[in-house]
Order: structure tokens, then sequence, then C-alpha cells
């Protein structure tokens, strides 16, 4: 045990502005995966909800990856073999048995590097890995539907398009061809609206995309707002879409609130 380091890890959870969530219920469960420079080496074991412990020899230069909410039901989590690089190892999307993509859980994430000088000097440390959401929240509302598109009793539903199916353990995005399909409902005036879900987000130069299909039909793209702005959402945010078809030109009013917040009822 001489040339051996002890850690005791706590995990914390933050939303976009800092502020913490970790006692509020969003985050569920933690995994943490320890990388050195040869790559992967194991899962560190877990004491509880928040407390990890583990040992590794002295002057070993080691990184931490800290993912909160990581679920099998819509993240693919393949086993990662030994000596596996962070930027190998990947979580991916799931798919609907008809090929498009499951929203994500609310997924959080941390990497936190271990330097050699301070492996070398200490018999032990405390380290708090501190997470970041990860996704973005996206609502989508839509107006006076039926009057351009008759209800015909097949209920509407939306596709999302957007550029990423996975995510490394560096964070960083990657993939292409998303499109999330979230549960949606239809109203009694024939109207469609999709409750908060979440998606990887979107930045600038990689916009997304809305089809409205009645069943199977594909009825419209919407690819831009009111301003002729592409249509992004932002990380760790709650984006809101409005589509009006009240008027010749659809309108698209967007906005982007906290984390949370439905603003549903947006003025056209």
């Amino acid at each position: 045990m001489e040339g051996c380091a002890r850690y005791e890890l706590h995990v914390r959870a933050v939303d976009a502005d800092g502020n913490d969530l970790t006692g509020s219920g969003a985050l569920q469960k933690s995994d943490i995966y320890l990388f050195n420079e040869q790559g992967f080496v194991r899962m560190i074991p877990s004491d509880g909800f928040s407390d990890f412990y583990f040992g590794e020899d002295k002057g070993e230069r080691l990184t931490l990856v800290a993912w909160g909410n990581l679920k099998e039901d819509s993240l693919i989590t393949t086993e990662i073999a030994p000596g596996t690089p962070l930027k190998d190892a990947k979580l991916q999307l799931r798919q609907y048995t008809h090929g498009t993509h499951l929203p994500l859980t609310d997924l959080f994430y941390c990497r936190k590097e271990i330097g050699e000088t301070e492996t070398r000097s200490v018999e032990g440390a405390d380290i708090t890995l501190v997470m970041e959401r990860m996704v973005a929240g996206l609502s989508i509302r839509t107006r006076y539907l039926s009057e351009r598109y008759p209800y015909k009793g097949e209920s509407y539903r939306f596709i999302v398009h957007c550029t990423s199916t996975e995510m490394d353990f560096t964070g960083e995005a990657a993939g292409s061809g998303a499109e999330y399909e979230s549960a949606s409902v239809t109203d009694a005036e024939g109207d469609v609206y999709a409750p908060p879900f979440h998606i990887f987000p979107t930045g600038e130069g990689k916009p997304l995309e809305i089809d409205i299909y009645r069943k199977e039909e594909k009825l419209l793209t919407i690819t831009e707002d009111n301003e002729f702005r592409p249509l992004y959402a932002p990380v760790g945010k709650q984006t809101n879409i409005d589509i009006d078809f009240r008027y010749a030109e659809v309108k698209v009013v967007v906005s982007v609130v906290p984390w949370g917040t439905v603003s549903q009822d947006v003025e056209m």
C-alpha cells in the first residue's frame, strides 16, 4: 500500500447557472469511469448514492469521467474494453424499431484530470466531481394545425432532425442523422403538442429541423423562426417552439427559458 494513493470521491450536479441540483432529485444515479494515460482502466465502485472510493498507484496521471442519469432505456452504453481512449468510449442514441431515435434522459457529465505531481505527493485525497447538464430541453406546440391540415382521425406527430447521434467521454457530441420522435398529444381541436423532452444540444452551424406528420404523411418541415433564424436548442436550457397556422405564412416563435419552464402561451 506504500505506493498507492487512496481517493474519496463525491459527486454534485449543477444547472446552467451553477445552482446546486444534487438534492433536488434531478440527479438519480451516478457512474464514474477511471482512465489513465493508456486508456480505460475500470469503473469506480460506489458506496451509496454519491460517495465513491478507489486506490491507484502514486505518480499516475488519471482522468475521472462521471455521468449522471446514464440509463439504458435511452442510450446504448456498450462495455468499454481496457485501454480504450476517452474519444473512443461513446454513448449512442437508442432507436425505435421503425428507426427514429428515443429522447434522452436528463444527462449530466464531468471530466476531471489528476496530475502526476498531485498523485505522487499524497496518501489520499477528497475529490468532488461537479457534473453539468449535457442535454437540451425541447417542447413543440402547434396552433390551428387542423384548419390547415384537416384532422382525419389519424394522429399528428413530430420528428426532430439534429446532427449528433452519440457523445464521447470527452463530452463532445458526434455522429449524424439523429431523428428524435417524442411522445405527443393531439387535443380535441386537432392541435398537437409535444411535452418537454431531451435531446443532444445543437449549436452554431448545426441547427435542428422539425417535420410534422399526419400518421405517415409528412405535412411540412420547419427550419427557422419568424426572423428567418435557424432553430437551435442550447445545452442546459428549455427551448419552446410554437407553430401557428392561422396565417398564410406559418409563424414560428421560439423562446429559450430556464430549465423546466414551459412557456407555451407565447403571443403570436
